[in-house]
């Protein structure tokens, strides 16, 4: 699976939001998936090309004294596109840890 298929999955059944990723020219550079889940917790995929993503699974909260400050407590995976995304859709062949 290709991953515009993966992203397309990750909005259809996953109930991610798609935002282009900017690099620092503005020029897209990947994208940016988010999700929000119950009890305050948020997703965060970020995904720059097929080898190389990172998800972040955190608190819904933002401290108004440090806004750019990551909330503590989250879980961070990183790697290969697939690979990280392979646990947040049901279990598909070829894309298990």
């Amino acid at each position: 699976m290709d991953s515009a298929e993966l992203i397309e999955r990750l909005r259809r059944e996953g109930g991610f939001r798609l935002l282009p990723l900017l690099g620092n020219t503005g020029q897209v550079a990947g994208v940016h998936l988010a999700r929000f889940l119950p009890g305050g917790q948020l997703d965060v995929i970020q995904a720059w090309d097929e080898r190389w993503a990172v998800w972040a699974r955190m608190p819904d909260s933002l401290d108004p004294a440090a806004p750019f400050a990551g909330p503590e407590g989250g879980v961070v995976q990183s790697g290969p596109f697939a690979r990280v995304v392979a646990p947040l859709l049901p279990i598909q062949s070829g894309l298990s840890r």
